[in-house]
């Protein structure tokens, strides 16, 4: 969350925003998304 700074940015990032992030890896940041847009 420090990244984007606030759990509504996370909620609205891009599947392609979320792999950007260090430490994230492209399966945690498809769950990540998917989370948010079901």
């Amino acid at each position: 969350m420090l990244h984007f700074g606030s759990s509504k940015a996370v909620a609205e990032a891009s599947y392609e925003a979320l792999c950007n992030v260090e430490g994230i890896n492209a399966r945690i940041a498809q769950q990540i998304y998917d989370f948010f847009h079901e």
